[in-house]
């Protein structure tokens, strides 16, 4: 015989109990093994690092030095003079701070914090795809689940039917050709078990992958109650979250804003650059004097820097123009990119409330197939119907049943997607 026993994983060990995932206990495992997400992590560490780095365009740079020189005793040729051994110490204290580069120094201030924001918006931004990922990974695999159910029931109620009408043809109450069609749809039944048990197979693997898991390792899904449909609110609702928190559009906004700021910077270089440095230093033949009489041995020295770059050789210009183009670029592809999302949005949105109003038809469609059968059995069994209608009641049954599956877990991959259009973990 050709029943099996189902379970809700098909690859279960006999031997040892298994461990049972909500689709949150999914998330949170897919969120401590992806790599992706570890990565992320990193970028917004290295941001970090970066931003500090940044301040040293605005704050000052103090440095010290010493050093020692030592010549030994020697006559120069042609010279019968000999020069005495010599020594030269020396040591030296500055402070330089930037006053004003024409705004520069604040901009890459400003980009700094900007890369730090696009960082930790990257971070949050794999988050959302990994949650995404493992919502249709999930439901996915649970629907394959069901609809494996489903098409098992289907071979038992063939396996009976075959054995109903054997028994009628025994007694010449049918023909050996309602025999044979009920075989065939027999057999066409089992084909497709077979064929579920390998997609349900490769449904679980990329489950457990995604959540970075083991592929052997044992594991059942808690499924959600036939009950929990999403609902959504008004369509524009919708659109104006997408528009304010979409992953895609924030980042290129920050992009938008990188590229200005790096117009600013280019622009910076057409105004004057003002600096100064305070200085103090000694110098000595003798090591002692350098360090311990620094009152009369060192000098103070305060320097003022004004530069104004005349000619650049066009590369000023240059870099000008360049940035304004990017800049340009950028919006242009941010307008882009608001336009395929609400594309995307709305294909999304239109095929997910088609879906939910369809379930409830769905399911009525399933209890009618179901009557409809039972009233096929009886006339076929009286002798009022053919094999034909007996044979078109099981399938409808069946098609009744696997559209229903599949509308309920579609219409959550539906809604788990529009969650993450909207931004939405």
């Amino acid at each position: 015989m050709f029943r099996r026993i189902f379970t809700v994983i098909i690859f279960a060990s006999v031997c040892g109990a298994q461990q049972t995932y909500t689709l949150d206990q999914c998330i949170q495992i897919a969120m401590e093994n992806n790599l992706d997400v570890r990565l992320a992590q990193l970028n917004v560490e290295s941001a970090v690092a970066n931003r500090k780095g940044s301040l040293s365009v605005i704050l000052p740079r103090i440095s010290a030095s010493t050093g020692s020189a030592f010549q030994g005793a020697y006559t120069p040729a042609g010279s019968e003079v000999t020069v005495g051994e010599s020594e030269y110490h020396s040591g030296s204290l500055s402070i330089s701070q930037n006053i004003f580069d024409g705004g520069n120094w604040w901009n890459q201030l400003a980009l700094s914090k900007n890369s730090l924001d696009l960082a930790v918006h990257g971070e949050r931004s794999t988050r959302i795809s990994s949650v995404l990922a493992v919502k249709q990974s999930f439901y996915q695999h649970l629907k394959n689940i069901e609809l494996l159910e489903v098409i098992r029931r289907q071979v038992e109620l063939s396996e009976r039917q075959v054995e109903r009408v054997r028994q009628q043809y025994e007694l010449e109450a049918v023909s050996k050709s309602d025999l044979l069609k009920q075989e065939v749809l027999l057999g066409d039944a089992r084909v497709q078990y077979l064929g579920q048990e390998a997609t349900l197979r490769n449904s679980r693997n990329n489950l457990a992958n995604i959540m970075g898991v083991d592929v052997n390792s044992e594991f059942e899904l808690s499924r959600p109650t036939d009950n929990e449909t999403s609902t959504l609110p008004q369509e524009d609702e919708v659109w104006r979250l997408v528009e304010a928190q979409n992953p895609l559009l924030i980042s290129k906004r920050m992009q938008v804003a990188a590229q200005d700021i790096r117009v600013n910077i280019a622009r910076a270089g057409y105004f004057p650059s003002l600096s100064m440095s305070v200085g103090y230093s000694g110098s000595s033949d003798k090591f002692d004097e350098v360090f311990s009489d620094v009152g009369n041995e060192w000098r103070r020295s305060i320097n003022l820097s004004l530069s104004y770059p005349l000619f650049t050789g066009l590369q000023r210009s240059s870099q000008m123009q360049q940035a304004r183009i990017q800049a340009e670029v950028q919006r242009q592809e941010l307008k882009q990119l608001t336009r395929n999302l609400k594309i995307q949005y709305e294909n999304t949105f239109l095929m997910w409330r088609n879906m939910n109003e369809s379930i409830p038809i769905f399911e009525g469609t399933k209890l009618a197939a179901e009557e409809d059968l039972k009233l096929a059995q009886e006339r076929y069994a009286l002798g009022a119907a053919t094999i034909l209608d007996l044979l078109n009641a099981q399938l409808s049954v069946a098609q009744a049943n696997s559209s229903l599956v599949r509308a309920r877990y579609d219409e959550r991959i539906l809604k788990a997607e529009l969650d993450a259009l909207a931004g939405r973990l």
